[in-house]
């Protein structure tokens, strides 16, 4: 399974796990949760991802620890 920081700029993905519970908790509060579809918008440093009209920045680290479903 892939990682978040493996998606390349451009690509579309469904959030399919978290590596722990705090990491599912800290996610959430900026809408990030399991059968979300995000599109990666750059991958420069921290993952720059859109969903819904909103664009979010993940740290590298941060996004080591959610499991993704490439589409």
């Amino acid at each position: 399974m892939k990682k978040l920081h493996e998606l390349g700029k451009g690509k579309s993905a469904e959030i399919v796990n978290f590596a722990d519970n705090p990491t599912k908790c800290h996610t959430a509060r900026f809408g990030l949760c399991e059968g979300q579809i995000i599109k990666c918008l750059a991958n420069v440093g921290p993952i720059i991802v859109g969903k819904n009209q909103q664009t979010i920045a993940v740290g590298r680290n941060l996004s080591k620890m959610i499991g993704i479903k490439e589409l």
